[in-house]
């Protein structure tokens, strides 16, 4: 029985049962067979790995996760991408490309693109890759109007010509971004417009990130490297505006701060005084937003913070668990 002759509603069925790797070489059997796989398309998930290799797999990618092992010499067989012979490892969660032209890299994954039309991605980019590379993928994914999902970003390299341009095409990122990148020392990014992205972390090199441009993103967190510009009276102002916006921040924080910068950080912002608990390890000011709502701005050891009001007692909560256990 010819799979294609089916009706569209059992065909839908029987392609929500069949993993990436069935549906991925169905799709190269023929223009019919192509065409029809993204006829019937469901949403689905893809993570678009760039490393060493090119590795797009259709588990969910979790920010929090480590990037996973490049699939570098597994074994291939060679296939026929638009006209390109491309010698690929097929899981059944993706694929691989054993080779490292970029060419290929960006054909293989317009291809991916094209035949998944239904797709929410992952953009995954750590070393040895260059910048440029990372930016040519961003502009495909964006240009076939792709939902992006989170961004990991981890290269070293630095590039003051590409990162830019980079940071441009995550403006539509909608779950998280992290970046861990070698940023220069005088480069400050200001984006064309806001941040859709709910959280947003980026650790050692912060300078170039102006926060005061990313307080739409629900969720911030800073890891201090060695040569940060930021100074109590900095950090003052960003709370400060932060109070007196209407922006989406409701959870902040940043570690590798002075415990000893903490008055300096929080003056002026509130009436009331600052609280301390375990010592003076816990400091914090209750604050008011401009719209009414209620937060807290505090310090746990050297990382101080943005909390709503029950997320801070949910914290001492546990904090007192930890002290009891010891």
């Amino acid at each position: 029985m010819n799979l294609l002759h089916l009706p569209l509603l059992p065909l839908i069925q029987i392609f929500k049962n069949m993993d990436f790797r069935e549906k991925f070489l169905i799709s190269l059997m023929s223009k019919r067979a192509n065409k029809t796989l993204k006829k019937t398309a469901v949403p689905i998930e893809l993570s678009f790995q760039l490393a060493s290799i090119l590795y797009i797999h259709s588990k969910p990618y979790d920010i929090s996760d480590p990037i996973r092992e490049s699939k570098v010499n597994d074994e291939a067989s060679d296939h026929l991408i638009r006209g390109e012979k491309m010698s690929l490892s097929l899981y059944p969660d993706g694929v691989s490309l054993q080779d490292q032209s970029l060419q290929k890299q960006l054909l293989l994954a317009q291809y991916v693109l094209d035949t998944f039309t239904k797709l929410s991605i992952h953009a995954i980019f750590s070393e040895p890759i260059l910048p440029s590379t990372a930016l040519e993928f961003m502009k495909l994914i964006n240009q076939k109007k792709a939902s992006i999902q989170s961004f990991y970003y981890d290269i070293d390299s630095e590039s003051s010509e590409f990162i830019p341009r980079i940071l441009d095409e995550c403006i539509e990122v909608t779950d998280s971004i992290l970046i861990h990148a070698d940023f220069p020392d005088d480069f400050i990014y200001t984006p064309p417009r806001p941040f859709k992205v709910r959280e947003l972390r980026v650790s050692e090199r912060t300078n170039w990130l102006n926060l005061e441009s990313f307080m739409n993103c629900r969720r911030i967190s800073l890891q201090l490297g060695k040569n940060t510009n930021r100074t109590p009276q900095s950090w003052n102002t960003f709370f400060r505006n932060w109070l007196e916006s209407d922006t989406r921040l409701e959870d902040f924080s940043c570690i590798y701060v002075e415990d000893t910068d903490f008055p300096l950080i929080v003056d002026g912002l509130s009436n009331e005084g600052t609280k301390e608990r375990f010592g003076g390890a816990e400091e914090w000011i209750d604050v008011k937003r401009r719209d009414g709502s209620e937060f807290v701005i505090g310090r746990s050891l050297n990382a101080i913070h943005i909390w709503t009001k029950q997320a801070h007692l949910k914290h001492l909560l546990k904090q007192e668990e930890l002290l009891f256990m010891r």
